[in-house]
């Protein structure tokens, strides 16, 4: 991994003027380079929120079990015939929908938002070997399974976050790309996520989400309302797509959009004359 990158990817969520400095090996915590700020590293993974309690929806809290991290990427969650009937998609067709819409180049800078497991942080980090690929994402479970697997693939351009996507810790305009595969639903605040998601791009870059599709018809109104019970907001095409355009990004694409799936591509519109995004202010996690 290209060091001086790196060491420039992570804003230091204290003092949101200094960046992370990794260690030449593998340590136990990383600090912030101009106020010192230490955050501890959890089995590869960098922790920017120790003991911060966060409010969990169900289904959140599910994501946090260790029996469910274990079967997530397997038949009997996420690759499942269930699951491929529902969303009118299967995993492997989604994922090599995304990639051909995506055309990762090899020296890339790639934000995978909720990252969960690393189920597509570690093939956006095959395609961009040259570059480097975050993975953020609120369970430390998941993101200890993503960096053992990524450390059984030997991929070393891979850089795992616990943090909250409604601050995200990254300067403006760092992404060639932000790929959100199945969890922008799951948000508390969509609108805040998606205005960081165009903040961090880079002009002209691309963003990929898959998320949960409301579905029309005379039950949609029971189907929402037992949904968000669990915490999942059914997005309808059109709200999603007004959702990226009042945020700024454009040349909107719906790629499948059946049953309970979308799969949707949005570009932050390059305007020179437009001014830089403002960083926002220093963070505080919410309890």
């Amino acid at each position: 991994m290209n060091t001086a990158i790196r060491n420039e990817l992570v804003r230091c969520p204290k003092c949101n003027q200094g960046f992370l400095v990794f260690p030449a090996a593998r340590a136990e915590v990383v600090c912030c380079g101009t106020c010192s700020a230490a955050y501890p590293v959890d089995q590869g993974v960098i922790d920017l929120m120790p003991g911060v309690a966060v409010r969990r929806s169900l289904v959140q809290r599910v994501m946090e079990s260790e029996s469910v991290v274990r079967i997530y990427e397997s038949h009997w969650w996420r690759r499942s015939v269930l699951a491929a009937e529902s969303m009118g998609i299967s995993f492997e067709q989604e994922q090599a929908l995304v990639f051909r819409v995506a055309s990762v180049k090899r020296a890339d800078t790639v934000l995978d938002l909720a990252c969960g497991s690393g189920i597509y942080t570690r093939p956006l980090a095959q395609r961009a070997r040259a570059g480097t690929v975050a993975g953020l994402d609120l369970s430390l479970p998941m993101l200890r399974y993503a960096s053992q697997r990524a450390h059984q693939e030997r991929l070393n351009n891979i850089v795992l976050i616990r943090g909250n996507a409604l601050r995200l810790p990254f300067p403006s305009e760092r992404f060639d790309l932000v790929n959100c595969g199945g969890a922008l639903h799951l948000f508390p605040n969509a609108a805040r996520a998606l205005r960081e998601v165009h903040r961090v791009l880079k002009p002209g870059g691309l963003f990929i989400v898959s998320a949960a599709r409301r579905y029309s018809g005379p039950l949609s109104a029971l189907t929402d309302g037992s949904v968000a019970f669990l915490g999942v907001h059914l997005f309808s095409a059109s709200e999603l797509k007004a959702r990226c355009e009042r945020v700024g990004l454009g040349e909107i694409q719906f790629h499948h959009a059946k049953r309970f799936w979308l799969v949707m591509s949005a570009r932050k519109i390059a305007d020179v004359r437009k001014r830089r995004p403002r960083e926002p202010a220093s963070q505080h996690f919410p309890q």
